[in-house]
C-alpha cells in the first residue's frame, strides 16, 4: 500500500475546512496544511481533526503549493484547495491507485457548486486536474492565480473516475469580489513576466470567452447560474488585460539614471550581481531601469521588486539587426539614462552601440568570467568606441582582458569589484537537511553546474583516492547539467558511486553549506567563485586548486588549501588533512568567516560601484 501525504493551502478557510479534511480520512496518512496566518479558526480546527500545520505568509499560490511539498513526509502527493472534498467513487479510485500504484500522475474532474447549483457545462465541467502525483517528477508551475502541477516530460498519468468536489461561492457577491482579486493577480503575474496586452484584448477576449462558455460549452442549459458564471468570468476576462495594460504604461513612462542591462535567459552570478546591486540602489533613491530577455527569471525578479523594465528578445546576432539597435537606443533617449551596465559579450555589441547612438555618458561592461578576450578587429573596435569602463570581478578576470592585446582597453579604466554577499540576510535564511547523515562520516561539498569548466570529474578520481586511504566519507555534489549520467557512470566504474550523493539542483545553498565539513572546489576556471565566499560564509574550510581567481579568496593554510593545478593526489591529502584535524577545521573556518566579512560583502561592492558610476 503506497502511503499519501494530503496538502492543503489556506487561508480564513473556517466555513470549509473541516469538510475536506473528513473526506481524506481513511484515504492519506498525513495531512499537511500550510496557512497564511489565518484570522478566524481554521488552524484551531485543522489540528483539531489531525493535521500538521505550519505557517506561510502568502507568497502566491504556486510559491505556496511548492513549499507544502516541502513539508510532506511521503514522496506520493495529494494535494487539495480548502474548498474541496472528495467523492466517495473518487475516494475508492485512489484507494485502488494506493494498492497498485502504476503512474507518476493522476487527474480527475472537478464539479463545482455554484450559489447552491452544481454546474455541469461552461469552462467549469468537466475541467480536469492533475492532483495526484509523485512529487518527485514535477513541481507547481504556471501563473498565478492558475496553477497547475507539471510533471517532467516522459512521465506517465492516468485518468480516475470519480468528482473531485468543489465548493466555490456561495453567493455572487462573493463570485465578483474574487474576480476583481483574480484579475489584480493575473495582471501583476503577467506583467512579472514579461507577458504583453494589446488594446484588441479589451474588447475580443471578454467577448470570446462569454460566447465561448455560455455557446459553444452548452452554459444555457445551467440556467440562470449559468449565464451569470459567463457574464462574470468575461468581466474578470475585460479586468484582467485592463490591468496589464495600466501596468504596461506606467512602466513605459518611467526614467532613470542607471540601466542594468542582461539578455541571459539562464540565472547565474552575473544576474544574480546586476539583481542585487539594482535592487540595492533603488533603496538608495537612485533611478534604476532595467533590459532583460522576455522570457528569463531576472525579468520577473526585476518586476517583483517594482524596477521599471523594457523585456526584449536577444541573441548573438542582435547586433547586426538595425531595428533592434534602433529600438534600444529609442529607449535608451527616451528615458533619459546616463549609464548603462552591461553583462554580456553578445549584450555588448548591440547595447553597446544602442547606447552610444543614444548619447549614453557612460558603457559600463562587466565581465564576469576569466577567459582571455580574443583580439580580433571588432572586440578592438567595440573597446576602443563604445566602452567607457569595465567592472572585472576579480584580478584574475582583469588579467585576462589585457592578455591577449594589452592596448585593447585603458588599465586605468579596468576596475576590480568582487562579488559581494548580503551576511545579515544569508544569515536569515533557514536551514534544513538536504542530506541524512550517518553518524560519524565526514562530508566533502561541491557545488556547481555539472559541466566541463567545474570539473567534478577530477573530484570523483579524487574520491578514489580518499577511499584508498581507508577514510569514512561522503561527497555531496549540489547542482544538475549536461554530465550528469556521464559523471554518474565514471563514479560507478571506479567503485566510488556509494561515496558520492548527487543532489541535484538544491535552492537552499546555505542548507547544503551548512551540511558539510568542507569545501572541494575543483574548476578548470572560474571568474570568480562565489560559491567559495557561501562556503566561506557558513564558516567552512575550503580545498581548490591554485587556478584562476582562487588565490584572491583563499589564503593557503589560513583559511583553507591551494593546490597546484590538477594535482589530485596533493588534493586528497589536503581533505585527508582536515578530515583528521578537527582543530585545523574550526581555526580555518572561523577564518574564512572572518575574510568574508572584511572583503567580500554586498556593502564593500556597492560601495565601490557607486564610486564608479558618480565619477
Amino acid at each position: 500500500m503506497t502511503p499519501i501525504s494530503a496538502v492543503i493551502i489556506t487561508f480564513n478557510e473556517e466555513r470549509n475546512i473541516a469538510r475536506c479534511i473528513r473526506s481524506l480520512e481513511g484515504v492519506v496518512e498525513e495531512i499537511v496544511v500550510i496557512d497564511s496566518y489565518s484570522t478566524d479558526k481554521t488552524v484551531e480546527i485543522a489540528k483539531n481533526l489531525g493535521a500538521i500545520v505550519y505557517m506561510q505568509e502568502f507568497k502566491g499560490y504556486v510559491e505556496q503549493k511548492n513549499y507544502a511539498l516541502t513539508k510532506s513526509t511521503y514522496t506520493h502527493v495529494l494535494s487539495l484547495d480548502a474548498d474541496e472534498e472528495l467523492s466517495e467513487k473518487l475516494k475508492q479510485s485512489i484507494l485502488e491507485v494506493k494498492a497498485n500504484w502504476t503512474y507518476d500522475g493522476y487527474y480527475f474532474n472537478r464539479l463545482t457548486n455554484y450559489c447552491g447549483k452544481w454546474i455541469k457545462h461552461t469552462s467549469w465541467y468537466p475541467s480536469k486536474k492533475l492532483r495526484l502525483w509523485d512529487k518527485s517528477k514535477g513541481q507547481w508551475g504556471g501563473v498565478n492565480p492558475h496553477d497547475i502541477f507539471i510533471l517532467k516530460k516522459y512521465t506517465r498519468r492516468k485518468f480516475l473516475r470519480g468528482d473531485l468536489l468543489h465548493y466555490s461561492y456561495y453567493t455572487i457577491d462573493q463570485h465578483l469580489k474574487q474576480a476583481n482579486s483574480f484579475s489584480r493577480i493575473f495582471a501583476d503575474s503577467h506583467f512579472q513576466k514579461g507577458r504583453k496586452a494589446y488594446f484588441f484584448n479589451l474588447f475580443f477576449n471578454p467577448a470570446w470567452r462569454f460566447f465561448r462558455d455560455f455557446l459553444i460549452k452548452l452554459g444555457f442549459i445551467d440556467g440562470i447560474k449559468g449565464f451569470t458564471i459567463c457574464c462574470i468570468s468575461s468581466y474578470e476576462t475585460f479586468l484582467k488585460y485592463k490591468r496589464l495594460l495600466r501596468l504596461q504604461k506606467e512602466n513605459r513612462n518611467q526614467k532613470g539614471d542607471i540601466c542594468f542591462f542582461n539578455g541571459n535567459k539562464t540565472w547565474g552570478g552575473g544576474e544574480k550581481w546586476h539583481y542585487d546591486i539594482a535592487c540595492r540602489l533603488m533603496k538608495k533613491n537612485y533611478k534604476v531601469l532595467a533590459v532583460a530577455n522576455k522570457h528569463s527569471d531576472l525579468l520577473i525578479k526585476f518586476r517583483s521588486k517594482k524596477i521599471p523594465t523594457y523585456s526584449t528578445r536577444l541573441s548573438n546576432l542582435s547586433f547586426i539587426n538595425p531595428l533592434k539597435i534602433f529600438q534600444l537606443a529609442r529607449y535608451f533617449h527616451r528615458t533619459g539614462v546616463k549609464s548603462v551596465i552591461i553583462n554580456l559579450s553578445s549584450d555588448l555589441k548591440v547595447a553597446g552601440l544602442a547606447a552610444k547612438i543614444a548619447g549614453v555618458e557612460k558603457v559600463i561592461y562587466r565581465r564576469g568570467s576569466a577567459i582571455p578576450i580574443k583580439n580580433t578587429f571588432l572586440n578592438r573596435w567595440i573597446f576602443r568606441y563604445l566602452v567607457t569602463e569595465v567592472i572585472a570581478n576579480s584580478e584574475e578576470t582583469q588579467r585576462t582582458i589585457l592578455q591577449n592585446n594589452p592596448h585593447i582597453f585603458d588599465k586605468s579604466k579596468i576596475h576590480v569589484i568582487y562579488n559581494g554577499i548580503d551576511l545579515s540576510e544569508f544569515e536569515k535564511i533557514s536551514t534544513q537537511p538536504v542530506y541524512n547523515k550517518i553518524n560519524g562520516e565526514f562530508i566533502i561539498g561541491n557545488s556547481g553546474r555539472l559541466v566541463h569548466q567545474k570539473g567534478q570529474k577530477l573530484l570523483i578520481e579524487i574520491a578514489l583516492l580518499l577511499k584508498n586511504k581507508g577514510l569514512s566519507f561522503r561527497i555531496l555534489i549540489a547542482g544538475d547539467g549536461e554530465l550528469r549520467n556521464e559523471l554518474q557512470q565514471f563514479a560507478e566504474e571506479l567503485g566510488v558511486r556509494e561515496n558520492i550523493v548527487f543532489l541535484g539542483f538544491v535552492d537552499n545553498i546555505k542548507s547544503f553549506m551548512t551540511q558539510i565539513d568542507l569545501f572541494a572546489l575543483t574548476s578548470l576556471w572560474e571568474g570568480f567563485g562565489y560559491v567559495l565566499v557561501e562556503a566561506m560564509a557558513c564558516g567552512k574550510p575550503v580545498v581548490a586548486f591554485e587556478n584562476s581567481s582562487n588565490p584572491e579568496l583563499v589564503h593557503n593554510g589560513e583559511n583553507g588549501y591551494l593546490v597546484p593545478f590538477m594535482n589530485k593526489e596533493l588534493f586528497a591529502n589536503k581533505i585527508e588533512n582536515l578530515i583528521e584535524n578537527r582543530e585545523s577545521r574550526k581555526v580555518m573556518g572561523e577564518n574564512a568567516r572572518k575574510m568574508v566579512s572584511d572583503f567580500f560583502t554586498i556593502e564593500k561592492t556597492l560601495g565601490k560601484f557607486e564610486l564608479l558610476i558618480n565619477n
